[in-house]
């Protein structure tokens, strides 16, 4: 009996200590954790997570929007059929990811992006060329407030054509080398996720598209209107 006794007592002990330590901790538990009064250390911890994003950072952008294009011919004669004399912008799809790293106030930007190119002739017939464009750009960045973020693209892509519609009038070269430049806006909702709206400006053909008897010189230019996520890493 003094045994059954003894465990009920030390049991109730057991319950009052537990009691007591679990109200000394009372509170929102995420408060309590990251309570810099309680954990000094969390202090020299966010001060060196703000010195590493200050040192280095890497974004990844994801977008999907429209591309206003058009095509420049300039021609060694005039073509007798009316496709190239005029041209007239033609809208397709544009999809892209693009990675942005910033090591030591140094921005860079690289990635890949889907474009459909071409142009619409007098007649409403739409000429389309689709490119796979790898960029390489230099960028800067600057915050508004605390959630809003403004960044700029500049510098050259090299494309490749994947597709083109068949004509007898020119042929696309495989290989096209030109220049973009990009403005976008970023809501970041937290640290690492936000939304992205922007536009970019491509100029292309710097090594001249086509050249035959009747083309002398072929160049696009794009408008694209984009929105996205982006992603801190």
């Amino acid at each position: 009996m003094k045994a059954i006794n003894y465990y009920k007592n030390s049991l109730w002990a057991l319950l009052v200590i537990c009691f007591a330590v679990t109200s000394s901790f009372a509170g929102d538990p995420y408060e309590r954790v990251n309570s810099k009064e309680l954990k000094p250390h969390f202090k020299e911890a966010e001060k060196l997570l703000a010195k590493r994003n200050a040192l280095f950072s890497l974004d990844a952008d994801i977008k999907l929007g429209v591309g206003i294009s058009n095509t420049n011919f300039e021609l060694n004669k005039r073509d007798s059929t009316g496709q190239l004399n005029t041209t007239q912008s033609k809208v397709g799809p544009s999809i892209g990811a693009t990675l942005s790293l910033n090591f030591f106030g140094f921005g860079f930007t690289t990635g890949f992006a889907y474009g459909n190119k071409g142009f619409e002739s007098e007649s409403g017939q739409k000429t389309n060329l689709n490119y796979f464009n790898i960029p390489i750009l230099l960028y800067f960045d600057f915050n508004v407030g605390q959630k809003l973020r403004v960044e700029g693209n500049l510098g050259p892509y090299f494309g490749l054509l994947m597709s083109q519609d068949a004509n007898t009038l020119y042929k696309a070269k495989n290989f096209d080398f030109g220049l973009t430049g990009e403005l976008q806006f970023a809501y970041m909702f937290n640290k690492y996720m936000g939304v992205l709206l922007g536009g970019s400006y491509e100029y292309g053909g710097l090594n001249n598209l086509s050249n035959n008897e009747l083309v002398k010189k072929m160049t696009t230019s794009t408008i694209n209107i984009y929105t996205g996520l982006k992603f801190e890493l």
